[in-house]
């Protein structure tokens, strides 16, 4: 994994004689979203040289202090990989999505365009609290295949945690494989 900037804040404190932003190697097990709760800044990919300010986007901390138990890294793996797809093909939360990224494009004015689009660079920030919802569901699932009443029960109980009125994947969402697979 390529380094990402930490919070400036936190390297302030630390450093008050180096006000610029430290690299770290983030682990391969976690999303790609480094999220400092502490002074509202964010970094999601390696091309960002300035932290992104999500003091706009609250359920990005929020999800990350909620989170009881960090999630397996297959379901997190899955639940990635999920979230990905939905996002590039504006798929279930879409619209959430798009005001996600642009309340933290009206909030970081400093970002210019550049090579790297914003809404692909800040993908995994974007999906971030979903990203972890799906996963820390995905590892309530048994180990077995579940029967048609089980999936629907478990579609209903994750639509819920996702907030959505109701969640009926295709045949060919990632989500839909993830269930009848095993």
């Amino acid at each position: 994994m390529q380094p990402l900037p930490v919070c400036t804040a936190c390297i302030i404190r630390r450093s008050p004689h180096q006000a610029v932003p430290a690299w770290i190697h983030p682990a391969p097990d976690l999303p790609r979203a480094l999220i400092c709760t502490r002074h509202q800044q964010a970094a999601s990919d390696p091309r960002q040289r300035t932290p992104l300010d999500i003091r706009s986007a609250p359920e990005l901390t929020h999800s990350r202090l909620t989170t009881r138990r960090p999630p397996t890294a297959a379901s997190l793996s899955w639940s990635t990989t999920i979230t990905t797809r939905w996002y590039d093909h504006h798929q279930h939360l879409h619209t959430r999505w798009h005001t996600r990224l642009h309340r933290l494009r009206a909030a970081n004015p400093h970002l210019t365009p550049g090579p790297a689009s914003l809404t692909l660079t800040c993908r995994n920030l974007i999906t971030y609290p979903e990203t972890l919802t799906l996963a820390t569901t995905l590892d309530r699932l048994p180990p077995h295949p579940l029967t048609r009443t089980q999936q629907t029960a478990f579609l209903h109980h994750l639509a819920g945690r996702l907030q959505l009125p109701r969640l009926a994947p295709a045949d060919h969402d990632l989500l839909w494989q993830r269930l009848t697979t095993r």
